[in-house]
């Protein structure tokens, strides 16, 4: 036995085995965890992946669990409310648009889309202002109505941002102000419309029952 071990070929096979071993060795230890690690992360970023993907289509079809109690009708009135009622449009408008330290310049209401249970009212918005103000602006609108907590929470009513066109501003002025043209959506509310029903057309008959003879006729 020491004779192969002092040999040539010994020691070859030797240093083979501690090889083996030294392998066996750093794949316990190190390759082994790392792999078992490396799965387990692949395991997470799928996890993750497919929550991206449910929140990516929960923001293309939007629809939010909203819990609504009795008294909360007053807010649903104030966030879709009976009528278009431009005037109140305009003070919202107006209002939002002071509190960012915009020029309200123009206004122009489109024709009306009338969805199910609901009306559109398209407007045509000018303001002038500062580039951050104006997305302010935007933001505040669409946040007049929020739902906290499966909660309504309606500080006015509801409106959505479909356009918006940046342009240079009426008067010469220096970047960041600039003339904002929005396409703005009001909604209100639209109650089905009633059915009615027609009366039944008389009916005629050929002769009378009750024996009633007709004037001018012999009995």
């Amino acid at each position: 036995m020491r004779d192969l071990l002092r040999s040539p070929r010994g020691k070859i096979g030797l240093i083979a085995a501690g090889g083996v071993l030294l392998f066996v060795a750093a794949w316990l230890l190190v390759v082994a965890p790392r792999r078992s690690q490396a799965n387990e992360l692949a395991g997470k970023v799928n996890v993750a992946e497919g929550e991206l993907t449910q929140r990516r289509a929960g923001l293309t079809h939007p629809s939010t669990s909203v819990i609504v109690k009795p008294s909360d009708l007053y807010r649903l009135t104030k966030a879709l409310p009976n009528d278009t009622d431009m005037s109140s449009i305009l003070i919202d408008v107006d209002r939002v648009a002071r509190d960012n330290n915009l020029v309200f310049t123009s206004i122009t209401p489109a024709t009306q889309v009338t969805g199910t249970g609901y009306v559109e009212q398209p407007l045509a918005v000018e303001v002038q202002g500062r580039f951050g103000n104006i997305s302010h602006f935007l933001g505040e609108l669409r946040s007049l109505v929020s739902v906290h907590g499966g909660r309504l929470d309606a500080r006015g009513r509801l409106y959505t941002v479909s356009k918006v066109d940046v342009n240079a501003p009426d008067s010469p002025s220096v970047y960041p102000v600039v003339k904002a043209a929005v396409t703005l959506n009001a909604y209100s509310f639209t109650q089905a419309a009633p059915t009615t029903t027609l009366p039944s057309p008389p009916t005629t008959g050929g002769s009378s029952s009750s024996g009633t003879v007709a004037a001018g006729a012999k009995p």
